[in-house]
């Protein structure tokens, strides 16, 4: 696996993100931010490693707080921290 299968699974996770209805105030802002900091991700033209260091601690503190609501979500997110792992990040 590589950069290019990260970059993959994270337009997965953000699609599904985008889908997500949650009802709870503090869950709904910590989605919109973990959506909106993938999507900023995704739009860089370069995949420094830098760009993804603070987003694994960032999906393992949405992961703890949504696993039990958003199963579907929490998946892709354990996948995304499986990866980011897997590169050293």
């Amino acid at each position: 696996m590589d950069k290019q299968t990260l970059r993959a699974q994270l337009k997965e996770l953000h699609a599904e993100l985008q889908q997500v209805e949650s009802l709870d105030v503090n869950e709904r802002e910590m989605l919109e931010n973990l959506a909106r900091d993938v999507q900023e991700i995704l739009h860089r033209d370069d995949d420094r490693t830098q760009h993804y260091s603070s987003l694994g601690d960032q999906l393992k503190e949405v992961v703890a707080q949504v696993e039990a609501s958003h199963p579907r979500a929490t998946l892709l997110m354990r996948q995304v921290i499986d990866q980011l792992a897997y590169l050293g990040i």
